[in-house]
């Protein structure tokens, strides 16, 4: 099987690594990690390239204590993903079998289905590397767990242990939570059986071997586990100190964790689960029909030419997540064989199986099915720490195949009992073709569409008319439309929604034959799988019978799954036909981010300030080209190799952000290359996540400025990439004269912004926050609109975030219907009155970061004064991941201000070796009081935990080991006693 699994991904043996856009920027957010622990031999356990600087425990951390860790890392060393990944895949689900005692031919069909689900292979397309890794091990895993409660109670708690501890190194806990769930619902039909047999002590020593096994791999990886837990608390899918929104509304129902919209994003449509059975019928992947698997189909169909290229340019996937990579696709056979087995197996596990398939179905329709997943937010311990619902459906991609196999395996051991319900047999499969039928025929009731299209569509007559009426009267002309013509407007307007609307209807027409395509081939397996019942049951040779049942069972499944899963992980060639879709060269995966002229520019700009880099520079490229000799790179990818480190080389002589506007929180690629104010993570701070919602997003310069980011990377209007130097950012530490005092994490980020006086001078309505208002208290992120009498639209009220304190602004609307923000001084000088006046606006409060400071009471409270002079300096001298030096001179008492993000766990500062308390200024930086004279400053990032938990985890390794070789002895003990000849 290896030999086929290495045929599908020949590619990988040729040369190619998968396009991956997670790893892509994974190696963003980890590369000065990797960097300098390659260049140091030390653990990097802050991560200052992205967000500001962060922990490192989720983006690149070694635990030397852990050996089945390094075990696993050794397995991908030799045997690369993808084609590694899928044989952990078959061989776990091999074991799975094996534990059960299930025929090999059975285990086989199981392990097929299992490997290549299409969702596993999407998985490893999108480069979420740990996940797919995660999936792997829980066949193993769920095996060795009913092994220990129906066969071997040593060997299944052993290796319950043992699987366990390789599910929790390969660092995906959202896989292994859901997983538990197949876990406690196996555990309450364990216990029930144990009360009908009266063998509750056997289940309640094994269940404590098991507990107790699970706990060991727990705590040999508890230092990813722990660390991770610590970090949790504070990102976004910890709790929340902000209880309002930018909009300054009071949060409703605020979650512990996660919010429940961005828990619940990916949300798996109700009708999209169809896809387990047929795969298509909600279309394939976010991308335009022409660019899919189905162009041939349309292209080769019976609509005519225009519907053709109408419907090549619609999207093929009409589901209603906001975007995908594909179905989720289980297999028309083993759903088939699942779906038997519920009426034949005697096993009664399969009830367990099913209501955890059941539930995890319900679960992945997230805002779909909200009242279930309401209760479970609310109710299930750590459920609202994950994203992605639709991830639970991993379960189904395992326990639908297990029902299916352990149905089949107990037919051909009964064979007899079955046939003699021969005819209940052929009922049920029947209903389940017929089924098929019926859906093949009457469709899903969602018009090939889903509601936002629908929507989108059925207000286009509005949505021109609108236009039309807002078009200048000479441009309209030129469209031959008479502005004052009702009637000419609205021809107009029909006419341009009638070409729409057959566009679109070409598009629903393209999207029936795919799903009408997609039902045609699941009918014609099922029958086929069918008609091999219909052998097994009437042909009187038990050993042929099974043979052509099982075989044929085989041979199904294999054709079933592997075309579905190379549409998202095959040689199919990108649009271009030169290149493949999914693979690129291996060089080009290993080191994917190329330098751009923005980023040459901030390298000249740093030399041209500070020539002595050169070296440092130059050393850095010689490594990088000593390394690229090594891999025997060329081309582009030798450019790469070469720039990262040179910039590596430069990023650790440097302490300055940046902050690339092309995707600022979307994307790793600029921390690839420099400290970053942005990144790409899952979990990021929720400091900086809040700081991003609330200042950053309005462009508040004031705030960037305070963050030191001098450099933006952005696009120029010739299309090239450039930086542009701010010249007003802070640096790394600065003094400040006063601090301002806030009540409430809430009013202390609003305050880095400006506060506005709002008052209604015009004669419509103002409204903030849709609520009608004379005058109001702004901050700049409220909804703020107003409807002028005799205008339809409602008009957005502009702000400015430059405005100083004391300046007056007036929203005003002119003749034309243009409206703009205007300086009051400018307004008055105005004797035309082209202006009418609108909604006047004071700033009455604006943020001043270079001089002043922002604290919450209970570190103000340890402040010896609110004044300060700011006279002297404070300068850092040497930065690495885990510490800063500072050298500070000042005169009397200061308060200095560090651009550096706050982090309540693990940084320490010392000024000349004493440690002193870290204030949190800004509401997320570090500010530390110093006295007169001068001093060193340090700050340390220490976690005492590492050093604990990795001592921990080597002595869990240890134990581990131990019992391994213990039941190794008992085995060869226990067989060398079978051997002795008896007396």
């Amino acid at each position: 099987m290896f030999i086929f699994i290495a045929a599908f991904f020949k590619p990988q043996f040729d040369g190619y690594g998968v396009k991956q856009h997670d790893v892509k920027e994974w190696k963003g957010m980890s590369n000065e990690s990797e960097m300098y622990r390659d260049e140091t031999g030390k653990e990097p356990m802050w991560v200052s390239s992205a967000f500001g600087g962060m922990p490192a425990e989720q983006i690149s951390m070694a635990y030397p204590g852990n050996w089945f860790k390094y075990i696993v890392n050794q397995y991908f060393k030799y045997l690369h993903n993808p084609t590694g990944t899928i044989f952990l895949h078959f061989l776990c689900f091999l074991v799975f079998a094996r534990l059960l005692r299930l025929n090999p031919w059975v285990g086989l069909l199981g392990a097929i289905a299992f490997s290549f689900s299409s969702y596993e292979l999407i998985v490893i397309q999108a480069g979420h590397v740990t996940k797919s890794g995660a999936a792997a091990f829980l066949p193993a895993l769920l095996g060795a767990f009913i092994y220990a409660y129906r066969t071997n109670r040593m060997w299944g708690v052993i290796l319950s242990g043992l699987f366990m501890t390789f599910e929790l190194a390969m660092n995906h806990v959202q896989i292994t939570y859901y997983f538990l769930f197949i876990l406690l619902f196996l555990g309450i039909y364990f216990f029930i059986e144990a009360i009908q047999k009266k063998t509750l002590k056997n289940f309640f020593i094994t269940s404590a071997g098991i507990i107790g096994m699970f706990i060991l791999a727990f705590v040999i990886n508890s230092g990813n586990i722990i660390l991770t837990n610590d970090y949790a608390k504070n990102t976004i899918r910890g709790g929340n100190d902000i209880t309002i929104t930018p909009e300054g509304t009071t949060v409703k129902n605020q979650s512990t964790g996660l919010d429940r919209d961005y828990i619940t994003q990916w949300s798996y449509g109700i009708g999209e689960s169809f896809t387990f059975i047929s795969p298509y019928v909600k279309g394939g992947a976010s991308e335009p029909l022409g660019k899919s698997p189905f162009a041939e189909q349309i292209q080769n169909s019976d609509m005519s030419q225009e519907e053709i290229n109408n419907a090549l340019r619609a999207y093929s996937y009409w589901g209603t997540q906001p975007v995908t990579s594909g179905p989720v696709y289980i297999g028309v056979i083993v759903c088939m064989l699942a779906f038997l087995g519920l009426f034949f197996m005697r096993d009664k596990i399969k009830w367990a199986l099913f209501a955890v398939t059941l539930l995890a179905i319900m679960l992945s329709w997230g805002k779909n099915f909200m009242g279930l997943t309401d209760f479970f937010i609310d109710h299930v311990p750590a459920y609202n720490k994950f994203r992605a619902v639709t991830i639970i459906l991993v379960l189904i991609e395992l326990t639908i195949p297990v029902m299916g196999i352990l149905f089949l395996n107990e037919l051909i051991k009964k064979r007899e009992e079955i046939i003699a319900q021969k005819q209940k047999v052929l009922i049920v499969l029947g209903v389940f073709v017929l089924f098929l039928m019926v859906v093949k025929v009457v469709g899903l009731g969602d018009g090939y569409t889903n509601p936002a299209e629908a929507n989108q569509y059925a207000g286009l007559s509005e949505a021109y008319t609108k236009q039309v009426l807002q078009m200048d009267p000479q441009m309209a002309a030129q469209y031959q439309i008479d502005l004052t013509n009702p009637q000419q407007v609205q021809q107009f307007v029909d006419m341009q929604v009638k070409s729409q609307m057959d566009s679109y209807n070409a598009v629903k027409l393209a999207r029936k034959q795919i799903f009408s395509s997609s039902m045609t081939r699941s009918v014609l397996f099922a029958i086929l799988g069918a008609g091999l019942f219909v052998i097994f049951l009437f042909v009187k040779n038990e050993k042929s019978a099974n043979a052509v049942l099982i075989t044929g069972l085989v041979l199904l499944t294999f054709a079933d799954m592997i075309p579905v899963a190379y549409n998202y992980l095959g040689t199919a060639e990108d649009p271009s036909g030169t290149n493949y879709k999914y693979w690129e060269d291996a060089g080009s995966a290993a080191y994917p981010i190329s330098t751009t002229k923005g980023d040459e520019e901030i390298m000249a700009a740093e030399l041209a300030q500070n020539p002595s880099l050169a070296a440092v520079v130059n050393k850095g490229k010689a490594k990088g080209e000593q390394k690229a000799l090594e891999l025997e790179y060329d081309g582009l990818t030798r450019a790469n190799v070469i720039n990262s480190y040179r910039f590596q080389a430069l990023n650790m002589a440097t302490n300055y952000r940046v902050l690339d506007f092309s995707g600022a929180f979307s994307s790793s690629r600029a921390s690839y290359f420099h400290k970053s104010l942005g990144g790409y993570h899952g979990a990021k701070l929720r400091n900086i996540n809040n700081l991003m919602e609330f200042q950053i997003s309005k462009t508040n310069n004031k705030v960037l400025d305070m963050m030191n980011v001098k450099y933006f990377l952005q696009s120029s209007q010739s299309g090239l990439d450039t930086a542009i130097r701010n010249p007003t950012a802070l640096g790394n530490a600065w003094l400040v004269r006063q601090v301002r005092e806030e009540a409430t994490p809430n009013d202390e980020i609003r305050a880095l912004g400006n506060k506005f006086n709002a008052e209604n001078r015009g004669t419509g309505v103002f409204l903030v926050n849709r609520m009608p208002v004379k005058k109001a208290t702004i901050y700049g992120g409220e909804n703020l609109q107003y409807i002028v009498p005799g205008i339809k639209d409602t008009l957005k009220v502009q702000l400015a975030s430059g405005l100083a304190k004391g300046q007056e602004a007036m929203f005003v609307i002119d003749v034309k219907g243009n409206t703009n923000l205007v300086p009051l001084m400018t307004l008055q000088a105005d004797t035309a009155k082209s202006f009418t006046s609108l909604v006047y606006l004071k700033v009455t409060a604006s943020f001043d970061p270079a001089n002043e400071a922002l604290m919450l009471p209970e570190f103000a409270g340890k402040l010896s004064s609110r004044k300060f002079s700011g006279e002297g300096s404070v300068k850092l001298v040497h930065a690495v991941p885990n510490k800063l030096t500072y050298k500070a001179d000042v005169k009397g008492n200061q308060l200095a201000v560090f651009s550096e993000i706050y982090y309540p766990i693990g940084w320490k500062a010392f000024v000349d070796g004493k440690e002193v308390p870290i204030l949190k200024v800004n509401y997320l930086l570090r500010g530390i009081q110093l006295k007169d004279g001068k001093s060193k400053i340090e700050f340390v990032y220490d976690l005492p935990k590492y050093k604990t938990v990795n001592m921990v985890a080597r002595i869990g390794s240890i134990i581990l080991m131990a019992l391994l070789a213990f039941g190794l002895y008992m085995f060869w003990k226990r067989k060398k006693k079978q051997a002795e000849p008896t007396v």
